[in-house]
């Protein structure tokens, strides 16, 4: 009975959903398929999903200000995360002592840095769950973590860093929790797919990452 409790009520969520949010979840999905094939329209795609989050959460119904914020960073991003891949698309037909192709090719960043940006985001997650706490916000710090560590993480997609994607199966997996906890049981369902996505994205990109490195 419990199953059919949930079902129902991952129904009535869908049900629920307008077409503006419907169109915002089905280009979030094609954004996260095509950067995990390294395919640079993976941008315009994230570009149109985040402009139509921001209408969606910016709704006087929903009211959700913080979440549309976030969108115009996602919407830099991603014209930035375009400009950057486009440049490396055309500059593969340069001499491979370029300085500046390597650059923008699949790269790892050593753990030392890792390290830094990770005391650098749990500081910034505990100030901005701090501020949420205030306004009675649910799961503040977590929420904090999860948001300011998928801008961290957005940054590293467009600088084509290999470990962006343990960043987002993290990320998503933490979100898949957050959402039942919340019993938003459509969102878990996507941060799933996005989940199996991220895995599939690491797997490729590591793959290209060691081919151009026997290459070179």
């Amino acid at each position: 009975m419990e199953d059919i409790s949930v079902f129902n009520q991952i129904l009535a969520s869908a049900l629920g959903m307008g077409w503006l949010q419907w169109l915002a979840f089905i280009f979030g999905i094609i954004y996260v398929i095509l950067a995990a094939q390294e395919n640079v329209w993976c941008w315009p795609v994230g570009l149109v999903s985040v402009v139509i989050a921001f209408f969606v959460y910016a709704d006087p119904e929903i009211r959700l200000y913080s979440d549309a914020l976030l969108q115009i960073f996602y919407a830099i991003m991603s014209i930035y995360g375009w400009w950057t891949w486009t440049r490396s698309t055309q500059q593969e037909k340069e001499p491979l002592d370029s300085p500046e192709v390597a650059m923008l090719e699949i790269h790892t960043w050593p753990i030392e840095r890792h390290l830094g940006f990770f005391v650098f985001g749990l500081i910034l997650a505990g100030l901005w769950g701090r501020i949420w706490l205030e306004f009675g916000a649910a799961l503040p710090y977590i929420d904090a973590a999860t948001t300011i560590f998928s801008l961290i993480a957005t940054y590293m997609v467009t600088q084509k860093i290999l470990e962006n994607w343990l960043y987002w199966i993290v990320i998503d997996v933490v979100c898949i929790f957050v959402y039942l906890h919340r019993e938003l049981y459509l969102f878990s369902i996507m941060f799933l797919i996005y989940t199996i996505v991220a895995v599939v994205g690491y797997l490729n990109w590591r793959r290209d990452y060691r081919e151009a490195l026997i290459q070179y």
